[in-house]
């Protein structure tokens, strides 16, 4: 919770935002939202009041802050959760997500089983939302939970990758190393993050792990946005397939009662 010179800071915060989005607010409303926000803790909504300045467009809203603190805490939106959880399908993987992803999954899992991705897409989301809305009603914090999958070698990977994503800090994935079997010796988000260079006596294979990993994370997001692409291509292309098979039976019905 803020404390007072917090809350004047962020009153402060959402003024001056909503000045710069050609908005002018009420010092009232401006206290309200600030007391809504209050919750957080002030880095946080340091970084969110920054992205929205510089992303949003149009009237300063409690969703465009909210929506923004989410990112900030990792709790990532509708279609990004979504992508995230289909590594569930794969049992050797280790699954880095939120409490609200993990319940949303629950949710879809038996229809993704049966092979209907576009069901499972949709009841998922469905799911995720109403959890998230839900979440922010209670102002409740993302927590982050792992799913250990049985690939020891990926288990590492998952929790390397969390931390640089912003979805694990490095203190909690320290939490997570022994209960993931995974005990590094070679400092990993410190080499990943290429603050710190390999010793001098590091095997070639670390050095190349290192070097394809540094690589995985470099091009993380640009295969996480074709992922996406990809996916919404094949819902559409499902969704064309089944309409077109509904109006073929449509016209069959039709041609038998003709004919009758």
């Amino acid at each position: 919770m803020l404390d007072d010179n917090d809350m004047q800071w962020l009153v402060q915060q959402i003024v001056g935002t909503s000045e710069l989005l050609g908005q002018e607010i009420k010092p009232t409303s401006a206290a309200m939202l600030a007391e809504d926000l209050a919750v957080y803790p002030r880095d946080v909504l340091a970084k969110a009041m920054a992205r929205v300045r510089t992303e949003h467009t149009g009237r300063l809203t409690p969703k465009a802050i909210l929506d923004r603190i989410d990112e900030v805490m990792g709790r990532p939106g509708a279609n990004e959760a979504w992508a995230m959880a289909l590594n569930a399908l794969d049992e050797r993987a280790t699954v880095v997500w939120t409490s609200e992803m993990a319940e949303a999954w629950g949710v879809a899992r038996d229809v993704a089983a049966e092979g209907d991705m576009v069901g499972a897409r949709m009841a998922f989301i469905s799911a995720y939302e109403r959890l998230v809305r839900t979440a922010r009603d209670e102002r409740r914090l993302p927590e982050v939970t792992v799913s250990i999958g049985w690939d020891g070698e990926l288990r590492g990977q998952a929790v390397e990758k969390a931390v640089q994503l912003g979805y694990l800090t490095k203190e909690k994935a320290a939490e997570h190393l022994p209960a993931l079997g995974f005990t590094p010796g070679f400092q990993p988000i410190a080499l990943l993050t290429g603050k710190v260079e390999p010793t001098a006596d590091a095997s070639p294979d670390v050095r190349a792990r290192l070097a394809q990993l540094r690589e995985e994370l470099a091009t993380a997001p640009e295969r996480r946005r074709l992922a996406r692409e990809q996916q919404l291509r094949a819902d559409e292309e499902d969704l064309q397939r089944r309409k077109a098979e509904t109006q073929r039976r449509v016209d069959e019905a039709m041609a038998k009662g003709i004919a009758a």
